[in-house]
């Protein structure tokens, strides 16, 4: 694992056979890197498993194992990739991140089953199929459309005559189950043709697997896996609607947990359907001080209930560890999240963190843990017994996670987890972070990237989620205190020339334009900036020293003279507007696949089609390398093209594991790339 070669050119099935086996920092540093974008490289030839995996090492901060691997020999060729990455922030990587596993929609929920020391993480999507796949190995191992073009909302897995299988909610009732071995379907279930299944869980009773299942009817419904060609239910327990459930074993009784829209958290045995007892997710001296009844509950497990009038107070996610001997669960509304005690009804952590989307609850080295997902931050690991942190955040969903689910495979604590970027990734809860790239310093994801050249150096500006506008030395680090001021995440950043002095604008939703001077790093003031806060403005640049505006339509709007200048290119889509040999030149083509460049002066094109993307293009640059101009393109296929500005032959590019959403050519020909949440700097060989 220590070289270099192997990694590049190896079977990635070996490769990640392997990594497993990683011994000492240097073996576990190379298998983090290698894991980073484990998912694509079964996908890729050795020349883009070489470039991902410089990129990956960077984004980890080891500069040299990335120099290392951009100089690699693919086959026969030498190392000629016109491209080398010389730095990248590692803002979405984490050393834990065992595999990375595509899925062909959004993923909605996720489960995991452990069958005789294999384990499998299961995945339903939104576009109604449901896969699943070895978290050892990230193996795919099958997939089924499940009957339904609608999303899959519920999702439930058991061990059934020692195979694993999974149970699937749908509409008019439907309950279905999978063989998982044989992707086959074993069984469906009818419940009440009017209601629609939207929760589902599994729990052993009298040592036979049964699934709950709980529907827009208000009943929970209890099945026999064990008897899959029965139609009768074993027991039908009127609940009223359960936003969320979830099972599991209290004092040696099976039980399920309902959560309901007026914040209430209720316990039911399921060998009686009798309520055990009654939780919820509100203090009650504080709903009683607004005036609301709290009641006590006199049944033999001493459970107390109140209600709240709080209109988004909806319980929608439970979790719980079905083979817990001191079982908790973890609900949560819009607001906070909270720990209750199954066998005493009592609450006995929280309020924790809102805006939680799942959860999961999992015994971790002999302690209660729960993993929080949700409000697109990472992962949150935390110790139930004393309501801190367990481990550091996961890192490296790209978008909102909306399931978590946990699994034991030999011995090893590992954590699944789907959202809205259309990936499960599986986690080693048992592993320790060993470091990742340099930060970018923002709170949030970057979402402006351009570059500068200040007192001789070059420059790269971001602005982010955070309200931030940061500097950086395109060879170092973040250079003096970030710029603040702005009230709203900054989605625009441009840099250009004012009274001979590099200038800054800058601008967040719905304010106007500041203007910095990038070298004393102050304010430019007495400048109007009202011209600069038109809607239909999509960018800001110079031409001949003078800050001018473009639309999405590529017209140029100059702001000194107030009047519009050139003429407007026959493609839409603007990305850059640069001189080139002494004339203005506009690149458009954002949202297509297809990049065009134009003379700003009489509209006509500069050049053939610039072709090759097979994704839409969301940014573009144009600039010089070694005297000669050329244009830059990425979009949501992941990859970076060059092509000579008149020619347009395509003289190289760079694959990314992420959409690329921004990119700047640097004055010395070097590209800055902005993709998912960081940034990398590709300079030419």
């Amino acid at each position: 694992m220590t070289d270099p070669a192997w990694l590049v050119n190896a079977d990635p099935e070996q490769v990640v056979a392997a990594l497993d086996g990683a011994a000492g920092p240097e073996e576990a540093a190379a298998a983090a890197v290698y894991r980073t974008s484990g998912h694509l490289h079964r996908e890729s030839g050795a020349p883009v498993r070489r470039q991902l995996l410089a990129l990956d090492a960077a984004r980890h901060g080891d500069r040299e194992l990335a120099r290392s691997l951009a100089a690699v020999a693919v086959g026969h060729q030498d190392a000629d990739d016109p491209w080398a990455v010389q730095w990248a922030t590692g803002t979405d990587v984490d050393s834990r991140l065992r595999h990375a596993l595509p899925a062909p929609a959004e993923v909605g929920v996720v489960a995991t089953v452990v069958v005789a020391d294999r384990g499998l993480a299961v995945a339903g999507c939104k576009d109604g199929t449901l896969h699943w796949w070895d978290p050892a190995t990230g193996r795919k191992l099958g997939t089924v459309a499940t009957g339904d073009t609608d999303a899959v909302r519920a999702l439930a897995t058991a061990v059934l005559d020692g195979r694993p299988v999974a149970v699937t909610g749908h509409a008019e009732g439907a309950v279905r189950v999978w063989d998982l071995a044989e992707g086959e379907p074993v069984a469906t279930y009818r419940g009440a043709d009017d209601s629609w299944v939207n929760e589902l869980a599994t729990v052993p009773v009298e040592g036979r697997p049964v699934v709950v299942s709980a529907g827009t009817d208000g009943v929970l419904r209890v099945w026999d896996l064990a008897a899959p060609t029965g139609s009768d239910e074993l027991l039908t327990i009127p609940t009223g609607f359960a936003g969320a459930l979830a099972t599991a074993v209290a004092d040696g009784r099976p039980v399920a947990v309902t959560g309901h829209n007026d914040g209430v958290v209720r316990r039911w045995d399921l060998t009686t359907g009798r309520e055990l007892g009654v939780g919820s997710d509100a203090d009650a001296d504080a709903v009683d001080a607004a005036g609301v009844t709290s009641t006590d509950d006199d049944d033999d497990h001493g459970g107390r209930g109140c209600a709240t009038l709080e209109l988004n107070a909806r319980t929608h996610v439970l979790a719980t560890d079905p083979v817990s001997e001191s079982p908790l669960a973890v609900s949560a509304n819009a607001y906070d999240s909270w720990v209750w005690d199954l066998a005493t009804g009592e609450q006995v952590g929280g309020p924790g963190p809102g805006f939680v989307e799942a959860a999961a609850v999992r015994v971790l080295r002999g302690r209660p843990t729960a993993l929080v997902a949700g409000g697109g931050g990472p992962v949150q690991v935390w110790d139930l017994s004393t309501h801190r942190h367990l481990r550091l955040p996961l890192i490296g969903h790209a978008g909102t996670v909306r399931a978590v689910a946990t699994a034991v495979v030999k011995g090893r604590h590992l954590a699944v987890t789907g959202g809205d970027d259309r990936s499960v990734r599986v986690w080693d809860l048992d592993g320790e972070r060993v470091g990742a790239g340099r930060p970018t310093g923002h709170a949030g994801p970057v979402h402006r990237v351009t570059t500068a050249v200040v007192d001789g150096r070059p420059v790269v500006v971001t602005g982010g989620a955070d309200r931030l506008v940061r500097i950086w030395d395109l060879d170092g680090g973040q250079l003096g205190e970030p710029l603040a001021g702005h009230t709203g995440a900054v989605h625009l950043v441009t840099t250009g020339t004012v009274d001979g002095r590099p200038a800054l604008l800058t601008r967040a939703s719905s304010e106007a334009v500041r203007i910095w001077d990038l070298a004393s790093r102050e304010p430019l003031h007495g400048r109007t900036t009202s011209a600069y806060t038109s809607s239909s403005i999509d960018f800001f640049a110079t031409v001949e020293g003078r800050f001018v505006a473009v639309t999405w339509e590529g017209r140029v709007w100059d702001l000194t003279a107030g009047a519009w200048i050139g003429v407007q290119p026959r493609k839409r889509g603007a990305m850059a507007l640069e001189e080139l040999d002494g004339r203005p030149v506009v690149l458009t083509g954002r949202g297509t696949d297809t990049a065009h460049l134009w003379d700003l002066a009489t509209g006509e094109p500069l050049g053939p089609p610039l072709t090759g993307h097979t994704g839409r293009v969301q940014a573009g640059a144009v600039g010089t390398r070694d005297g000669r101009p050329v244009v830059a393109a990425g979009g949501d296929d992941g990859t970076v093209r060059v092509w000579e500005a008149t020619t347009g032959e395509q003289t190289g590019g760079y694959t990314f594991p992420a959409g690329i959403r921004g990119l700047a050519v640097a004055p010395d020909g070097r590209l800055v790339v902005a993709f998912g949440s960081d940034l990398a700097v590709l300079a030419h060989r």
